[in-house]
């Protein structure tokens, strides 16, 4: 119950959801002939937050300062043997290969995660790939999929190991506390997700590297990067999401810095 709470407050203190929120308002105090004031009000705090985080400069801005933490891992330090990729989401139909069932996070994660398993397979044959993601709501274990992914792909199914009972991030690092140990561990996520997910894993004592994927840009090659658009309310979506997640975990005492 908590965690749908938690999903569904966050989900309406995005930018879209809560512009249109205050626009579906003020058309409800429209039709019932009510409140005048409130009214333009309404309308005008929905229009503005919709137009501001669809603006390139504004959802550039939130999301690079999130990216710009930590660059890609080109070389990877001696001593390590397992690489963890946290699972991102499903979105394809249960019939589908298992490739295109998980959604761009997952699959960009995983790749990345592949990519450097195979690295370390040229010294440490025994190497790990952990995959981490459980069921959220009806969905699938994004664990589980990932893993098909990954074999599909040619990773030996003997060298991966699941976690998929968690529902979030701050219940991957704790479930995956007594695998991992205090070894050192490559961690794979998306770029915007790194800062959250580097946090809630030093804090339980552990000793994550960070391996950043699925880097988002936008090209302001034209005067055409100044129109708002909608891939610019998406981008702004997921930055706010990520900077809500922080501001959680500091309240609940899970990130400390």
């Amino acid at each position: 119950m908590t965690f749908f709470l938690k999903k569904l407050i966050s989900a309406f203190l995005l930018p879209l959801p809560f512009g249109l929120f205050w626009i579906a308002l003020g058309i409800a105090l429209l039709i019932g002939h009510r409140a005048a004031r409130f009214r333009t009000a309404s309308f005008i705090i929905g229009f503005f937050t919709i137009m501001l985080f669809a603006f390139n400069p504004i959802s550039n801005c939130l999301l690079n300062s999130l990216q710009s933490r930590y660059t890609p891992l080109m070389t990877i330090p001696n001593g390590v043997t397992q690489v963890v990729v946290l699972g991102g989401g499903v979105s394809g139909g249960k019939n589908y290969p298992p490739n295109l069932t998980l959604n761009s996070a997952s699959l960009s994660r995983l790749v990345e995660g592949i990519r450097l398993l195979k690295v370390l397979e040229t010294t440490h044959p025994k190497a790990q790939l952990i995959l981490s993601g459980g069921r959220v709501f009806r969905s699938p274990a994004v664990a589980g999929t990932m893993r098909n992914t990954a074999v599909m792909l040619g990773v030996n199914r003997k060298n991966t190991v699941l976690e998929d009972g968690s529902q979030d991030t701050r219940q991957e690092a704790l479930f995956l506390q007594k695998t991992l140990g205090g070894n050192p561990f490559l961690l794979v996520t998306s770029a915007y997700h790194m800062p959250r997910a580097m946090d809630l894993f030093q804090d339980l004592g552990m000793h994550p590297i960070a391996a950043p994927t699925q880097y988002i840009r936008s090209q302001h090659d034209s005067l055409l990067w100044y129109i708002p658009n909608a891939n610019s309310v998406v981008v702004s979506d997921i930055a706010i999401h990520e900077y809500l997640g922080l501001l959680w975990a500091r309240i609940r005492g899970y990130i400390k810095k």
